[in-house]
Formats: C-alpha cells, sequence, structure tokens
C-alpha cells in the first residue's frame, strides 16, 4: 500500500536536465519541452485565452521565458547547483547521430587529475528542517552554512524574482507497491508540500502579487499544481508524451541507462 514512508524519487538524467547535453541533435534548453507542457495545460490556455506560448527570440533585457500576449511566466529548476553540477559532470556523455547513438566517458572521471567529489546539496531535505526565519537568515548570510547555505541562498534569491515562475521540482516520484494514481499523487503533493511550505512563504513575502506554479514528474505524468493559500494545490496532469522534446530526450536517456528512467 502506497504510504509517505514509501515515496521515492530520482533526480531526472542529465539528457533532460542540462542543456545541450546530448550532442548531435541541435540546440535544445530544458525551457523547451516545458513550454510543450503549458501548451498542453488547459488551464494555461484559459489564462492566455487560447493562445499558445512561446520562448522569446532575444533574453537580452530579462524577458519572461515563457509568454503570450496575455500572461507570461519564468522557468526555473528547483534543484541545488552544486548537484546539478555533479551530474553535468560525472554522467556519461552522449552523442546522436545519423539514428546512432554513442556514449562516452563522463567529462571528468576518476582516473582524471582533474577529478575531485563534489559535495551535492539535495535541497528539499536540506530545506525541510529550516524555520522561515531561519531561510531569511541564510539569505543574508549564505556562506554561513557553508556549502548547502549557498544552495538554499540561491533558490531562495530565485523565489524573491518579481514575475510569475513555474517552478519544475526535476525528479521522478514513485512507488515500488501498488496503489491508485489518486492516492500517490496526494501522498506525493503533501510531502513536498511539507518540504517547500517555509521556502514558498518567503516567496509569498517577497513578491505576494505574483503567480508561482510547482510542477514534478509521477506516474509518467508532470503533476502541476499552485501555491495557494499557503499550499500546493493540484492544478492539472498532463502526460509525458505531450512534450515531444522531452519524449525524445527520454529515449537517450533510457538507452544510455538501458532501462525505464520514470518508473
Amino acid at each position: 500500500m502506497m504510504q509517505y514512508e514509501t515515496m521515492k524519487n530520482s533526480l531526472l538524467p542529465a539528457a533532460i536536465l542540462i542543456n545541450n547535453f546530448v550532442k548531435g541533435i541541435g540546440p535544445y534548453r530544458y525551457e523547451q519541452y516545458l513550454i510543450e507542457v503549458i501548451n498542453a495545460t488547459p488551464y494555461f490556455l484559459q489564462r492566455s485565452q487560447g493562445e499558445s506560448y512561446v520562448h522569446p527570440l532575444e533574453e537580452d533585457h530579462g524577458e519572461w521565458d515563457c509568454i503570450s500576449s496575455r500572461y507570461a511566466m519564468d522557468f526555473k529548476l528547483v534543484a541545488s547547483e552544486s548537484r546539478l553540477r555533479a551530474l553535468s559532470l560525472f554522467s556519461s556523455q552522449i552523442y546522436g547521430e545519423n539514428g546512432w547513438i554513442s556514449f562516452c566517458a563522463p567529462k571528468i572521471g576518476r582516473g582524471d587529475r582533474r577529478y575531485k567529489p563534489i559535495t551535492a546539496t539535495r535541497l528539499f531535505a536540506a530545506l525541510r528542517a529550516l524555520s522561515l526565519e531561519e531561510l531569511k537568515q541564510i539569505r543574508q548570510s549564505p556562506t554561513a552554512k557553508g556549502r548547502a547555505g549557498r544552495d538554499v541562498c540561491f533558490l531562495l534569491e530565485t523565489l524573491g524574482t518579481d514575475k510569475n515562475l513555474f517552478l519544475f521540482f526535476p525528479y521522478n516520484i514513485y512507488f515500488d507497491e501498488d496503489g491508485s494514481f489518486e492516492d500517490g499523487l496526494s501522498i506525493a503533493l503533501s510531502a513536498i508540500s511539507a518540504d517547500f511550505r517555509n521556502s514558498l512563504l518567503y516567496r509569498t513575502e517577497c513578491c505576494p502579487d505574483r503567480d508561482t506554479y510547482f510542477s514534478f514528474v509521477y506516474a509518467k505524468h508532470f503533476i502541476i499544481s499552485v501555491w495557494q493559500d499557503h499550499s500546493l494545490r493540484f492544478l492539472d496532469a498532463v502526460p509525458v508524451e505531450k512534450s515531444p522534446l522531452f519524449m525524445k530526450l527520454l529515449y537517450y536517456a533510457e538507452s544510455a541507462f538501458d532501462r525505464e528512467v520514470l518508473k
């Protein structure tokens, strides 16, 4: 039976999260597949009155990541800089060209003289025990708590962005036990809401008039929620197949792992 204690999570692979990680398939950014997800979500199409969202041609002057003439948002990854850096450096490199897929050693391996282990922060775990007041203190003195403090401070800086934000928690949530989609979704939303509650309260104080959305992957769906009344409220579940780019990158990632990435 599904329960909080048996919920698991896994960080999505580098092919999906790190911009242009797969070589030979042309440039890409994670924002592109999130726009595809947004355009497949009735809630956001209602906000734009049916107009599709696009990515701006230029971002030289702080343009929003996801725009229509009636509504706009910025995308942000909710993962620590240290964890994403480790993912980029220590994941097998992938090349795709003319139907062939090749895998090479990571950018930096254990035999490389430049190799140095990275102490990475699990951001959701680091936030779990921090009160709102403690978060404010970290924002003022980010180096006081070392690597974790800097990673938390970077998130708080992001949450202080005076724009509507679509936060993507780049983890796949899953359970080994059988159970209904609805039960697993309820457990996942409650757990994530508890972990991020104080950091999202910090955002409410900083940007009370801006919208905040929070998304993650569960049961091969993008789960989209909105921060409202001090909790994450479910908005929609969009099948991952609705994003052609995500499915393409998933194909490369699963080829590299020789298994299903989304359990």
